[in-house]
């Protein structure tokens, strides 16, 4: 099991890293003027769109843990304060789920859509 954890670590962690790492690579090519830049800031535009498909899954997921906790919560807590804290987890877990779901439904529709056109200003 920890290397289940383990593997899900790194791979969020590089949905997060991945993305800012290739814009400063994009960033450096650009400098020296390498042809290659292009493809390096499309890369950069897909692993963002990866980011941002991964965040809101995880998002989706966590909202449904807050959810099932507060549900679970009201009855097997003793003192009536802790039920209703625990009841105020499951609004607040739903409104995760419904911005994630929103984020998601509102990303670019295709990977092909990214990066596309002339991102430099005109050479003078």
């Amino acid at each position: 099991m920890n290397g289940v954890i383990t593997v899900i670590a790194f791979i969020l962690i590089g949905l997060a890293a991945v993305p800012s790492l290739l814009v400063w690579l994009g960033a450096l090519a650009s400098h020296f003027d390498l042809t290659i830049t292009d493809r390096i800031l499309t890369i950069a535009a897909r692993s963002v769109q990866l980011q941002w498909i991964g965040g809101s899954a995880l998002n989706i997921m966590a909202g449904l843990a807050l959810v099932a906790l507060g549900i679970w919560a009201v009855p097997h807590v003793d003192p009536l304060l802790y039920r209703i804290l625990g009841a105020s987890l499951v609004p607040f877990g739903l409104w995760r789920i419904c911005m994630a779901a929103a984020l998601l439904r509102h990303r670019p529709q295709s990977f092909l859509d990214a990066g596309q056109g002339d991102w430099r200003p005109p050479r003078t």
